[in-house]
């Protein structure tokens, strides 16, 4: 006695091939758009960390420069004043490969996303003009990491 062999029905086998596909296709790219998600989130928290490790560096730096202006003018041409110049030079060239920048304030339009405004003064300058800057501000890309204290303008009546 001969077994009857089961019909085959190659098109559900060409259906069921096509869906597997699919599925295997549509799994290659969300896994593809996940890897992509992955590595935009790590270099946006690699950004935040070296932002804040810098922004920590800051007040340090303010310090120094406070100090190399009160440097005594007899010493000022002094070997050692010129060693810790020159060190200070490597940081700021550290800081700005980094993408470092200053925020730009005198004579600038006030913005309170950038500045912050500490004072107000009667001036001819149009309202908004920033007139002094008391601490500096600094920024990383479009992310300030240190806001700049400023005075503002106001017009006289």
């Amino acid at each position: 006695m001969v077994k009857k062999q089961p019909k085959i029905n190659i098109e559900e086998i060409l259906q069921e091939r096509d869906a597997n596909l699919a599925g295997w296709k549509r799994s290659l790219a969300d896994f593809e758009n996940f890897k992509k998600q992955f590595e935009k989130e790590k270099e946006t928290l690699i950004h935040y960390m070296k932002a804040d490790a810098i922004s920590k560096l800051l007040p340090i730096m303010a310090n120094w420069e406070v100090a190399m202006k009160n440097i005594p003018e007899d010493q000022k041409d002094s070997e050692w004043i010129k060693g810790i110049m020159a060190i200070k030079n490597q940081l700021d060239e550290f800081f700005q490969k980094e993408g470092l920048e200053k925020v730009k304030t005198v004579g600038e339009k006030f913005n309170p996303n950038i500045h912050e405004a500490m004072l107000e003064e009667e001036s001819d300058q149009p309202d908004g003009t920033i007139l002094e800057e008391f601490e500096p501000g600094y920024r990383i890309g479009e992310r300030v990491i240190k806001y700049p204290k400023v005075k503002v303008s106001k017009r006289r009546n």
